[in-house]
């Protein structure tokens, strides 16, 4: 079979497969955090992991819907929102809430949207946004750089 090409914006993901450091702010704190990516199911997913090895692991998985990126967060808090493309530049992809699965939107705390700002082929920027009781609750900023592909 040949790999899948996607959306270009599943595409511009995988070129993030590898590992790579950065750092957070967690409690006031600037802390350390790595993020691993891997391209799989032939080349049709993206397997995002945000605290791999940690009690705090996420996975989030990005494909496409229909020529759409989406993706799926499987979140710390136990629940998996599910997003979809808003908006996408060549340095920008924003996903946004769509629905979710364990949880409910006007009450829970949950994942609502996230972005990535590409600086270069060796950095970027991700930034999730929390909901709870149906308002936005924070936003978490990661800052990121290439550690090895």
């Amino acid at each position: 079979m040949s790999p899948v090409t996607g959306s270009k914006e599943l595409e511009k993901l995988k070129t993030l497969a590898g590992t790579w450091q950065g750092t957070t702010v967690m409690d006031g704190k600037e802390m350390p955090v790595t993020v691993t990516y891997k391209t799989s199911s032939n080349g049709s997913v993206v397997v995002e992991t945000l605290f791999p090895d940690t009690p705090h692991e996420m996975v989030s998985v990005y494909y496409d819907v229909n020529g759409k990126l989406g993706m799926t967060h499987y979140c710390a808090m136990d629940n998996q929102p599910h997003l979809t493309l808003e908006d996408s530049t060549d340095s920008e992809i924003d996903l946004v809430f769509a629905n979710g699965t364990n949880l409910d939107p006007k009450k829970d705390h949950y994942m609502h949207d996230v972005s990535f700002e590409f600086k270069d082929g060796n950095s970027f920027v991700q930034e999730w946004t929390s909901y709870e009781n149906g308002k936005e609750d924070e936003v978490a900023t990661f800052t990121f750089s290439r550690a090895q592909k």
